[in-house]
């Protein structure tokens, strides 16, 4: 059955959206009319015209209305009282959902008197808001995770001396760049060289398809912690395997220990295999 207004028998009715209070309160939907714009239930809106005259729009009572009201502010701040942390982290949830632009920097591994040590760029990780990110960022305090280029590593921030915002440093042409009002050099440094924790140090290498600077590991204090009496002195002379000292056994002693060995063998074919009880019979 179709439904009309019953007021000015107009097809034109659609559904209201029932408010909270409505929802809570289980009452039923009502419905508006586009030409004439009153409000009825859906009862009224399927009787024929013929059992009824028309009526004036029906509504709720001033009273009633109000009761409503106070029983379901009632009902959700007792709710609320109950699952409060959890409603809070609900909302928590429901506001990370929305989209945010990744906050990408340039991530620098080590600053020299003008060189940059140069990752590339990277985009942060941080279960923080966007803006706290974002002032962290400028404050240079940040703390997170970063994750370079394309690659899927994830690490940690502490590893790097300094994240850069993308509009803050410009890459010219040339293996240079201006950050801070000056111009600084460009040194590439390679994936393996992420995570480590030492010095680095610029040498000339390709970089691309042109020369460049290259970053890797200085190792020139790994000898300041060797001894000079701890190398030997004079020179290393290397004999024979038949000089005293030797680790190994003469070939000597392999070709007896193999003559034996096919000795044995071919004794034990000549004699067969003798038969053997089994275990728990009888041997006679």
């Amino acid at each position: 059955m179709s439904k009309r207004c019953p007021h000015c028998r107009s097809y034109g009715v659609f559904k209201k959206r029932r408010r909270l209070w409505r929802r809570l309160a289980r009452r039923p939907h009502t419905y508006s009319c586009i030409d004439c714009g009153a409000t009825f239930s859906r009862h009224d809106a399927l009787v024929p015209a013929s059992t009824r005259e028309a009526l004036p729009a029906p509504g709720l009572a001033p009273d009633i209305v109000q009761r409503v009201r106070r029983l379901t502010m009632r009902v959700v701040r007792s709710w609320f009282l109950g699952h409060g942390p959890q409603a809070r982290g609900w909302l928590g949830s429901l506001r990370h959902l929305r989209w945010r632009a990744p906050i990408e920097v340039w991530v620098i591994k080590q600053i020299d008197d003008d060189i940059l040590h140069l990752c590339g760029i990277g985009t942060l990780h941080s279960e923080q808001r966007h803006r706290d990110v974002i002032e962290a960022l400028k404050r240079g305090s940040y703390h997170g995770g970063v994750r370079l280029g394309q690659t899927g590593i994830v690490l940690n921030s502490r590893l790097f001396t300094a994240l850069i915002p993308l509009d803050a440093l410009c890459i010219e042409p040339s293996t240079r760049a201006r950050w801070q009002g000056r111009s600084w050099q460009l040194s590439h440094v390679p994936q393996r060289c992420w995570q480590h924790e030492g010095r680095l140090v610029a040498h000339l290498g390709p970089v691309g398809d042109r020369a460049g600077l290259i970053s890797c590991e200085d190792v020139s204090t790994l000898l300041e912690g060797v001894a000079p009496d701890a190398v030997a002195t004079g020179i290393v002379v290397f004999e024979s395997g038949a000089a005293p000292g030797d680790p190994l056994p003469s070939m000597d002693e392999f070709r007896a220990r193999r003559a034996r060995g096919d000795a044995g063998r071919s004794e034990e074919l000549a004699m067969g295999r003798r038969w053997k009880p089994p275990k728990g019979g009888d041997p006679s």
